[in-house]
């Protein structure tokens, strides 16, 4: 049908079932697809939501740059939306790193 919004949320959904499955490509890969849509319609929370994924997959793989990159880019646009429940857990979420 060409809703394109519609399709960058499936692609999280399924980003999200492939991660509890303990396939991070496939869910890295879900979650770009979803990143690329949602950067083209110009959907900040969707973007945030997939950075904010995005970096849930980096750390799971011990990448703690990576993991602070996707979850700092999620962090700034959710302030962006005024969300700031979610600005906060994101905040979080980096401060847990390890230096």
């Amino acid at each position: 049908l060409g809703r394109r919004e519609g399709m960058a949320n499936q692609y999280g959904n399924l980003g999200i079932i492939m991660g509890q499955r303990g396939d991070l490509d496939g869910a890295e890969q879900m979650y770009r697809e979803s990143l690329e849509i949602n950067e083209n319609l110009g959907r900040r929370e969707g973007m945030a939501n997939a950075y904010a994924n995005l970096g849930a997959i980096m750390e799971s793989r011990g990448d703690v740059l990576a993991a602070r990159e996707m979850w700092t880019k999620a962090r700034d646009l959710y302030d962006q939306l005024g969300a700031k429940p979610m600005v906060e857990k994101v905040q979080g979420w980096i401060d847990e790193l390890p230096s």
